[in-house]
């Protein structure tokens, strides 16, 4: 699903993120640990085709992502779920199905079952900026899902959650991850967290 090879960025002073190769096979979920500063938002980025200012090469689904002709089609390939949720002043169901109006559809089944999936279904027609912290990574999660990504980029999704929450979230996580034959990489400062999601 992803192959790396000779990736290498200088993001600040001093400090150069090199990875020799990483190769991120179709349904695996892959883990990064590594201290807050080392790089692992940046290298998510990359292959997001957030940043581009890397030499070396990055593939997706076998397709360099330089040499694509539409970058915006790769990028409809995965999603990106971030620390903090970033949601819209909206409901949660239109959180959720935002991915599929982007694209010019309208799947009200395909949202439902994420909203279900996601244990969120009570909570549709919810302003999504008022829910609890755990609601809303779980709006955030199943946002991510509904257009069913080949591959789902996860950067310390669980950071701001207790442990009671984390856990319970993780599991159904990794259970939706597998059944959606999806591909994934989180990156975490969590070695535990880790070791249960990938």
């Amino acid at each position: 699903m992803i192959e790396i090879d000779n990736f290498k960025l200088q993001y600040s002073p001093g400090f150069t993120l090199m990875v020799d190769r990483l190769v991120v096979a179709k349904g695996e979920i892959f883990g990064i640990i590594g201290p807050n500063g080392a790089g692992k938002t940046t290298l998510l980025n990359s292959i997001a085709l957030f940043e581009d200012s890397y030499s070396g090469g990055i593939k997706i689904g076998g397709q360099d992502t330089r040499q694509h002709k539409s970058r915006l089609d790769l990028r409809r390939r995965m999603s990106f779920v971030f620390a903090q949720p970033y949601l819209l002043n909206e409901t949660v169901y239109n959180n959720v199905c935002l991915p599929l109006k982007l694209r010019g559809r309208r799947d009200d089944e395909k949202t439902a079952e994420m909203l279900d999936l996601f244990k969120i279904g009570h909570l549709k027609d919810k302003n999504a900026r008022m829910l609890s912290q755990g609601e809303k990574h779980r709006v955030s999660l199943a946002r991510a899902f509904v257009s069913r990504p080949e591959l789902i980029l996860l950067d310390e999704p669980f950071l701001s959650l207790e442990k009671r929450y984390r856990d319970s979230l993780m599991n159904s996580l990794r259970k939706i991850i597998k059944m959606n034959k999806a591909s994934a990489i989180l990156v975490t400062q969590d070695q535990e967290e880790a070791l249960a999601l990938a």
